[in-house]
């Protein structure tokens, strides 16, 4: 299991056994002394108290992010609030229900240059945080203004408490700076104040965002004036969307070179960006040297975990790469079924600026394996825009 899988799992564990807490210690005894006599009564309160205190959290993080964003510079491409969404497409503005890479929503931005020369990534990331934190509080002072009241005015005081409380959950969730199942807030703040990488950042948001597919390198204004002295997350993404866009034009010797910059240190990268270029560099391998050198490699260099790994890669580039291995070199058929029944989701999952490439490069790799086995019919996994 991943690092960030566990480090997901162990925050999950620790909300529920809160949940747990609260619920037989403070709403419990809350109950006796509620306007609400009936069990079935109190489920539905604190059943609305949590919906409402999920939207009113997300609602919270997406407009302070839409706001940071402003303040820091960035035009923002999608705005999403628990699947609600409004998006650019084309220069016009749409709403519609989109999924998004997060806790309960998604903000997309990109730099405006045009309105700020040097736009600056921490308001967007942390007014989002700072809005949930200030309604905690808020929360927190209306519990008390109210429980001394009637048994009504207590009912209020503890849906302020618990809307509060999961407010506060969220916060400490999305700032803790650790990365897991999603890339949180407080996860970007650390690398970016730790690196002050604000230009790698920004051209990462180019290249993942930008609905237009504009080029990803900012003016000469817009450099950084210090060299970043260590591995920042957003140098490496950005990287390999450099690699990745290489690969598009078949300039395999220069995506190589790049990815031996990416994989010199491998413990300083996470396992996202490591699992990545090391599936693109296996790729590569596999369009430019013999079936048979490349044989050899595969059955000698390739470590079993990373095989694994790139088995469970559920994204375009791990499953282009995974039926090559699995079709020319173990020759299983119902390994590259398997990993292809995931591809249309993969494709949809893709971000826009790569889908088109990534479709190409899918399948060419479908093709090869084709070609090596016409029996297996596996072309009617082919994809289409």
């Amino acid at each position: 299991m991943k690092k960030e899988s566990i480090f997901g799992i162990v925050m999950y564990l620790l909300i529920f056994a809160f949940a747990i807490v609260y619920g037989f210690t403070v709403l419990q005894t809350h109950f006796k002394f509620s306007a609400m006599t009936a069990v079935w009564q109190y489920a539905l309160y604190i059943i609305g108290c949590i919906v409402a205190g999920i939207l009113i959290s997300a609602i919270l993080f997406e407009f302070g992010h839409a706001l940071g964003a402003k303040v820091g510079g960035y035009k923002i491409v999608k705005f999403t609030v628990l699947y609600f969404s409004i998006y650019s497409d084309n220069g016009k503005r749409k709403f519609g229900f989109r999924k998004f890479d997060g806790l309960t929503g998604e903000t997309l931005i990109v730099p405006n240059y045009e309105k700020k020369e040097k736009p600056s990534p921490i308001p967007y990331l942390i007014y989002g945080p700072i809005f949930n934190l200030a309604w905690f509080l808020g929360s927190l002072f209306s519990f008390f203004y109210f429980r001394k009241g009637t048994a009504f005015d207590g009912d209020v005081a503890y849906a302020f408490l618990t809307v509060g409380l999961i407010s506060l959950i969220l916060f400490i969730y999305d700032i803790v700076p650790i990365k897991t199942d999603v890339t949180t807030n407080g996860y970007w703040l650390f690398s970016l104040l730790k690196s002050k990488d604000y230009q790698g950042y920004n051209e990462l948001l180019f290249a993942r965002n930008d609905p237009n597919n504009v080029t990803t390198v900012p003016s000469e204004s817009t450099k950084v004036d210090k060299p970043v002295k260590q591995v920042n997350l957003s140098r490496v993404e950005g990287k390999l969307l450099s690699v990745a866009n290489l690969i598009d034009e078949k300039k395999y010797d220069e995506a190589s070179k790049l990815l031996e910059e990416i994989l010199a240190k491998p413990e300083e990268l996470t396992a996202k960006p490591f699992l990545e270029a090391n599936e693109q560099k296996i790729y590569i391998k596999i369009m430019t040297v013999s079936h048979e050198e490349m044989s050899e490699y595969y059955n000698n260099e390739i470590a079993l975990s990373l095989k694994r790994d790139i088995s469970s890669d559920r994204t375009l580039i791990g499953i282009r790469t995974y039926i090559l291995m699995a079709g020319l070199f173990d020759k299983s058929r119902s390994e590259c079924a398997l990993a292809l029944s995931k591809v249309a989701k993969a494709y949809k999952n893709t971000i826009p600026s790569r889908k088109h490439p990534e479709l190409v490069l899918f399948n060419d790799a479908l093709e090869k394996v084709c070609q090596a086995h016409p029996k297996w019919e596996l072309d009617i996994y082919k994809l289409y825009e």
